[in-house]
C-alpha cells in the first residue's frame, strides 16, 4: 500500500539523519539522570566551547563578595579567592578539605561572622568551616549523605543550611559546629501543577520516582540499541554488496546472523517502547525556550497529577531561601511556589505566599532580606525590590519590555552585590559585571589563571549537549531550533516505524480471519 511505503520511506531516511542526534540524545539523557555518578568528572577547557569559559567574572565565577577585615573573598563557581589589595590581585583560598572537581568547589555562598571568627562555605559538596589556627578548610558533618548547600542563614537563634531537599539548625557550640534536620511540614493545597513541571518530569522519568528514572534510563539504552542496529541493517548490506562485486566474497554466516539479529530486535525492542519514546521526545520538544512558552500559563489540577508522593514534601524542589526577620519566618523559593513558616514550631505548617513579583522558571538566583521588610528578589526575569508589607516593587534592572511578558530579561540576573561604599552591581550570566541598567563594567580584574584552569562539570558539559546550546559558539541563535526540528522530525520517525510493524500483522491478522470464516 502507498501510506506503508511512505511510512517505511519516513522511518528509514529520517532514521538515517537523526541517527547521531538520537545517539548522544540518549546517552547524554541516561548521564543527566545520575548527576551523583559524574559529579567528580570534570571536562579540560580545551574541550569546552569558548562561550563557556568565565570572562569579566560572567557565567556565575562571581557569586557574591564576602569582606573580611580588610581583606575580601570572591566566590562563584571557580571556588573561593581571597584579596589583600581590594580586588586589585586575587590567590586561591581552597585549601584543606575543599573540594577540587569543577562540581564540588562551586561556592553558593560564604557566611563570614566576626564576632567569634565564623567562616563557613556552602559549596555542591557540602558545608565548609575554615579553621583559623590551621588555615584549611574543614568539612562540616551533617545527618544526611553529602549534599549541596544552598543557601547559610543566620536567624535570631540558629544557623540554617539549606540543601534542595532538607534544611539543617545548628547547635549552640560555634567552636565544634554540629546540626540537626527539621522536619518541615507543608500545607496541602488542591493545588495546580505547572504544565512546565510536568513536562520536565515526564521527560526524565522523575514523575514516578527513582522506578521511573531507571524506566526511562532503559528507554534511552533502547533507543541507543536502535540507533547502532539501524546503521549496522543500512551500511553493511551495502558493504557486503560493493565486497563481492571486488572481490567474489559473499557475506559470512555470523555476518548474516548478526544483521538478522539487529534486524529482529530493531523491530520488537522499537515497538516495546514505542510509547515511551514517543513521551520522551515530545516532552522534549517543548523543554526548549520556543515551545515553552506555549507552556508557562497551562496548569493541571494536583489530584490528577500521576506522580509518586515522597515523604519528605521538600524533595528535590528547594531552590532559594532568606529570613524574614520582621515576621520570624524562613521563607523558601521553590519549584512548586513560595512557602513561609515558623521553622522551630514542630507544629506549624509552611504555607504557599504570592510574591507581586515574577521568578522565571529555573527560580531567584537573588533572594535576601535588604533590611526588615525588603526583599531583594531576582532572577533571570529581572531584580526588583519589595517592601513586603505593602507589596511595593521598585525595579532595579532598569530595562524595556513587560516583566510578565514570560520572556527573560536582556541581563540573566545571577547576583547582585552592596559594595561598602554604597555601589551597586548586578552580575549578569553572559555579561558578567553590570551597572543597574545591564551595561557591561570592567571594574574587578579576573585573573588570567582562573580563566586558563577553568573546567566544565561532566553534568553541565551533557547538559549543554543534550538542549543543543552547546553548538551556539558555531552556529549562533540557530541552535534553538535545533531541539524543535529535530524532536519533531523524531517523533515522526518513531510514528512511522510503529506503524511500519502494527500494520503488516494487522493485514495477516485480518487475512487470517478471514480465511477461517470461508472455510
Amino acid at each position: 500500500m502507498k501510506s506503508l511505503k511512505i511510512s517505511r520511506w519516513l522511518h528509514k531516511y529520517l532514521g538515517l539523519v537523526l541517527l547521531l542526534f538520537l545517539a548522544w540524545m540518549s546517552l547524554s539523557g541516561i548521564l543527566l539522570n545520575h548527576p551523583n555518578l559524574i559529579q567528580n568528572v570534570s571536562v579540560h577547557r580545551i574541550f569546552v566551547p569558548k562561550q563557556y569559559q568565565p570572562n569579566n567574572w560572567n557565567r556565575s565565577s562571581l557569586k557574591g563578595i564576602e569582606y573580611m577585615g580588610d581583606s575580601l573573598l570572591l566566590y562563584g563557581r571557580q571556588g573561593v579567592y581571597l584579596s589583600h589589595d581590594n580586588g586589585h590581585t586575587f590567590k586561591p583560598f581552597m585549601k584543606g578539605e575543599f573540594p577540587t572537581s569543577a562540581w564540588g568547589k562551586r561556592t553558593n555562598q560564604l557566611f563570614y561572622r566576626q564576632e567569634n571568627e565564623l567562616l563557613l562555605s556552602a559549596t555542591n559538596q557540602g558545608c565548609l568551616q575554615y579553621d583559623f589556627g590551621k588555615n584549611t578548610w574543614r568539612k562540616v558533618a551533617l545527618p544526611e549523605e553529602e549534599e549541596p548547600i544552598q543557601k547559610i542563614l543566620l536567624t535570631d537563634k540558629h544557623l540554617l543550611l539549606i540543601s534542595k531537599s532538607n534544611v539543617y539548625q545548628s547547635l549552640q557550640d560555634i567552636d565544634d559546629l554540629q546540626f540537626t534536620k527539621l522536619d518541615l511540614k507543608k500545607k496541602i493545597y488542591s493545588s495546580e501543577i505547572s504544565l512546565i513541571q510536568m513536562f520536565f518530569e515526564l521527560h526524565d522519568g522523575s514523575i514516578w520516582g527513582l522506578p521511573g528514572r531507571l524506566l526511562w534510563d532503559i528507554g534511552g539504552l533502547v533507543l541507543f540499541f536502535l540507533c547502532v542496529s539501524a546503521f549496522y541493517i543500512w551500511y553493511y548490506p551495502k558493504k557486503w554488496k560493493r565486497r563481492y562485486k571486488k572481490k567474489g566474497r559473499r557475506s559470512s554466516y555470523e555476518e548474516r546472523n548478526a544483521r538478522n539479529f539487529f534486524f529482529k530486535y530493531h523491530k520488537k525492542l522499537g515497538w516495546y517502547f514505542a510509547v515511551l519514546l514517543v513521551i520522551i521526545t515530545f516532552t522534549g520538544m517543548f523543554l526548549n525556550p520556543i515551545l515553552m512558552m506555549t507552556l508557562v500559563n497551562g496548569s493541571i489540577d494536583s489530584k490528577y497529577y500521576p506522580s509518586f508522593k515522597d515523604e519528605n514534601p521538600w524533595n528535590h524542589k528547594i531552590r532559594n531561601a532568606l529570613y524574614d526577620t520582621q515576621n520570624g519566618e524562613l521563607v523558601l523559593d521553590c519549584s512548586d511556589g513560595v512557602w513561609a513558616g515558623q521553622y522551630d514550631d514542630d507544629d506549624e505548617e509552611f504555607k504557599k505566599i504570592k510574591l507581586p513579583v515574577r521568578i522565571f522558571g529555573m527560580g531567584t538566583t537573588v533572594f535576601e532580606e535588604e533590611e526588615p521588610g525588603v526583599w531583594l528578589v531576582g532572577s533571570f526575569g529581572g531584580l526588583h525590590r519589595l517592601c513586603r508589607a505593602t507589596g511595593n516593587v521598585q525595579k532595579i534592572l532598569q530595562t524595556k519590555g513587560d516583566d510578565q511578558s514570560g520572556r527573560p530579561a536582556s541581563t540573566f540576573v545571577t547576583g547582585y552585590q552592596k559594595l561598602p561604599d554604597g555601589k551597586c552591581y548586578i552580575l549578569g550570566h553572559y555579561k558578567g559585571i553590570c551597572n543597574e541598567k545591564g551595561e557591561q563594567l570592567n571594574i574587578l580584574p579576573m585573573p588570567e589563571y582562573i580563566r586558563n584552569n577553568s573546567k566544565l562539570p561532566l553534568w553541565n558539559y551533557m547538559f549543554e549537549l543534550h538542549n543543543a546550546r552547546i553548538f551556539r559558539g558555531g552556529i549562533g541563535a540557530f541552535y534553538i531550533l535545533i531541539i524543535p526540528l529535530a524532536g519533531f522530525l523524531s517523533l515522526l520517525m518513531l510514528l512511522a516505524g510503529a506503524f511500519d510493524y502494527w500494520f503488516p500483522k494487522r493485514r495477516k491478522s485480518k487475512n487470517t480471519r478471514n480465511k477461517i470464516k470461508g472455510f
